[in-house]
């Protein structure tokens, strides 16, 4: 076995002398040695341009605010409803502090406790528990208060059928908060619906009812935080 194991070490000796040989014996090839041997030349005028695509580590912690959300630029494209004017709503009346038993630290917290809250099912106690949550519910806001063009959704959900037919949605839009509070005034008086304008601890609401059929809405308006206005809606006689 000690001689196997020489022989073994002999053979690959030689065949790493012949491999030597081959690269950079006599034998090799001229253009390959010198291709091998020269100095690597980097040209300072170009080490700047490598990699110029790739995405590079920052210098400093990343940290940016989040995304502008979509709206429309200035409301142009919805000066008008329905070749209608937009009707300014009224300048709001101011709540009394110890009047609001349901606003400021006291407001409800999910959507459905807001409905709960503003009375606008026509059943009472139970209809909250009932919500179901999911985007697709904002699709089926009644048509009067509908998603504000290019709002985007947070949060919707909502109840099909019954005494308890109702939806919300909360959405923030980058449009500024009188543009979108006007929006829905004259959406409100155009179909029928009475419209109050109030201001709640510091938050703005606009609710109403209509006779005919017994709808009612409440929605309220604050300032988003990253600009533009965060909008919650709530109301019966979905789609």
């Amino acid at each position: 076995m000690p001689l196997a194991a020489c022989s073994n070490e002999n053979a690959n000796d030689a065949a790493v002398a012949d491999l030597d040989n081959k690269l950079v014996g006599k034998g090799s090839d001229p253009e390959a040695n010198a291709a091998l041997n020269d100095r690597i030349l980097v040209d300072p005028d170009l080490t700047d341009n490598a990699n110029v695509n790739s995405v590079k580590g920052s210098d400093k912690p990343l940290g940016s605010a989040a995304p502008a959300n979509g709206g429309y630029n200035g409301d142009a494209s919805i000066e008008t409803l329905d070749s209608a004017k937009l009707m300014r709503a009224p300048k709001a009346t101011v709540v009394a502090a110890e009047e609001c038993t349901d606003c400021g630290d006291r407001r409800a917290a999910t959507l459905g406790g807001l409905a709960a809250d503003q009375g606008v099912t026509r059943g009472k106690g139970t209809c909250d528990a009932k919500l179901q949550y999911g985007a697709g519910w904002a699709n089926r806001m009644p048509p009067e208060f509908p998603v504000y063009p290019r709002g985007r959704v947070k949060e919707a959900g909502g109840v099909d059928g019954g005494i308890c037919d109702i939806r919300v949605v909360s959405f923030v839009t980058s449009a500024a908060m009188q543009n979108v509070i006007d929006y829905y005034y004259t959406r409100a008086r155009k179909s029928g619906y009475n419209a109050e304008h109030q201001l709640r601890a510091g938050e703005h609401v606009l609710g109403g009812t209509r006779d005919n059929d017994g709808g009612a809405y409440f929605i309220t308006f604050n300032k988003a935080s990253g600009g533009g206005t965060a909008v919650d809606i709530v109301a019966n006689n979905g789609r």
